[in-house]
């Protein structure tokens, strides 16, 4: 269960946030400015999304990254978990 919620919290915690959002609407009576409202929520996690999510070259093998190392100029290199 742990890892379930470590891999998806930011979509668990989407579409929970987006639950709550339709069903205070949905409560309230949904009009035209509201519905605007839920579609500005919805491209807001959406764009958060994309900024918040780890990239990397996970094409990389291990020629690509020795023959980067060790040619005379420094070189950094980061482990990234996808979660």
């Amino acid at each position: 269960m742990d890892q379930i919620l470590n891999q998806f919290s930011f979509i668990i915690g989407g579409v929970v946030i987006l639950g709550l959002a339709v069903a205070f609407i949905a409560r309230r009576g949904f009009t035209f400015v509201r519905g605007i409202l839920l579609g500005v929520l919805v491209v807001l996690l959406v764009a958060a999304w994309i900024v918040l999510h780890p990239a990397g070259n996970l094409n990389a093998s291990a020629e690509q990254v020795r023959s980067q190392i060790g040619s005379g100029t420094p070189v950094l290199l980061e482990f990234l978990s996808q979660y």
